[in-house]
């Protein structure tokens, strides 16, 4: 049925979240199928073709069970029963806490999950670029319907079990955490076109065993063999997953890893001149410096100009942190770039978390080097290198390591409210003239690319 002929329905004593989600979702529906919804608590009676704003009874008149819990909050569902499509995050509300203490805590009606649900049926079935209404149109769909069986499991169950597309040939893949919903991570995996892989950063530690997974469907039916591990910097959402490799002997007999690849500082850097020092950062370091000893992997240590070659793919090291700079950057800004060559076909730059130290870095002594055919985004987007740095790549397509709290920048109280890089860096990025739909992103799954990428 077209969806000009549903109507909206909310709880009679909706979260606010959940009236976020309703209120974006109506807007939404006007602007693209022509046709304001009406909007009704469910309170009144059901009828034929609603859709479901977060935690109703007509979950009840339904038979639907939908699974809630406080450790879900940034989980949800879209379901489609008859002609009643659910749109429901899955947290709940904490316990109160008589104790008032601050006006600036975060609100947490642990709805949050429902406002993701809404943005995702707009980009769905919409096919609405509502992040960019100030470059781009919404379309005009005033038949657009709802698929019949159309479903979505937004949840750490459906993301552990997730596995990439078969791609014969060559292959990037960039996955998304499963385990740490709120955040982002940088897993970068490359499959040669003879079938060899190479892995840049990793993830969080938690994500170890979904990841080994993923690099064991990828290389099946053979053991996975990873003839270079590379680690841009000591953060964990990048290191994670290598140095639970290290830790843990179960996992380290699932891969085999030739060579990891690293330029990590001094462990002052980590421990006493860096913004972000702890004397907890030294650990992290020592096990990644033992991979020798740990897994067998040779260590080998990036310099500015260096070269990996591997079967038809060579990547190239454009820049590599300093002691020099240590009291000017954070842990970002060690990050090693990295510049993908796909045999002189296609280029792929590796921005890791780069900010401004790097950023000048490239632009003053690696600007021939820049220009990129496809970039991964720096810093997951969360503010990166400068404006004038997009401009000097010139990508036609960009790749984004991004979750769902900073892709739409919102912290559970609005939508572009929570990250100002990340919305500053959309828009620069349209500006420099990718448009959204080269904004490739593994938000909500895998993303399966066979190489070189069309654009």
């Amino acid at each position: 049925m077209y969806l000009h002929r549903y109507r909206i329905v909310l709880s009679s004593r909706p979260a606010m979240n959940e009236r976020r989600a309703a209120a974006f979702l109506r807007e939404r529906i006007q602007l693209v199928c022509g046709k304001r919804l009406p909007m009704v608590t469910d309170e009144t009676p059901p009828s034929d073709y609603e859709i479901v704003i977060g935690k109703t009874t007509r979950e009840i008149s339904d038979g639907l069970k939908i699974d809630r819990a406080p450790d879900r909050l940034w989980e949800y569902e879209i379901r489609t029963v008859g002609s009643r499509t659910y749109l429901a995050g899955l947290g709940v509300p904490p316990e109160p806490d008589s104790s008032y203490t601050t006006a600036y805590k975060l609100l947490n009606d642990g709805a949050y999950g429902t406002v993701f649900a809404a943005y995702r049926f707009a980009e769905d079935v919409l096919r609405d670029p509502f992040l960019f209404s100030a470059y781009e149109e919404p379309p005009y769909l005033p038949d657009v319907e709802i698929a019949a069986d159309y479903r979505v499991e937004y949840t750490k169950a459906a993301l552990r079990a997730e596995r990439p597309e078969p791609i014969e040939g060559a292959a990037l893949y960039s996955v998304q955490s499963s385990e740490i919903l709120n955040w982002n991570m940088g897993c970068t995996i490359l499959k040669t076109a003879q079938g060899k892989l190479i892995v840049i950063d990793g993830g969080h530690a938690a994500d170890a065993e979904h990841i080994l997974s993923v690099i064991e469907q990828i290389s099946a039916p053979e053991k996975p063999v990873v003839s270079a591990w590379f680690l841009t910097h000591l953060h964990e959402d990048h290191y994670g997953v290598f140095y639970r490799i290290c830790k843990e002997p179960e996992l380290a007999s699932r891969v085999t890893v030739e060579r990891f690849c690293c330029h990590l500082l001094e462990k002052s850097f980590y421990t006493e001149l860096s913004k972000e020092a702890s004397a907890a950062n030294a650990e992290p370091l020592e096990t990644l410096l033992g991979c020798e000893n740990a897994v067998g992997a040779k260590l080998c240590v990036l310099q500015t100009g260096d070269a990996v070659d591997v079967d038809e793919m060579v990547v190239s090291v454009l820049h590599v942190p300093d002691m020099a700079d240590a009291k000017n950057m954070n842990m970002n800004d060690s990050s090693v770039i990295l510049k993908l060559q796909i045999a002189g076909k296609q280029s792929v730059l590796f921005l890791a978390d780069a900010e401004w130290v790097c950023s000048n870095d490239l632009l003053k002594n690696h600007a021939d080097q820049l220009p990129s055919d496809v970039v991964v985004v720096g810093h997951h987007g969360c503010g990166s290198v400068s404006r004038e740095c997009y401009e000097k790549i010139g990508a036609k397509l960009c790749i984004w390591q991004v979750g769902n709290r900073f892709w739409y920048s919102d912290n559970g109280e609005g939508l572009n409210t929570h990250n100002v890089g990340v919305i500053r860096n959309r828009c620069i990025l349209e500006e420099c003239g990718i448009r959204s739909s080269r904004f490739l992103r593994d938000t909500n799954r895998i993303l399966a690319l066979p190489l070189p990428i069309r654009i």
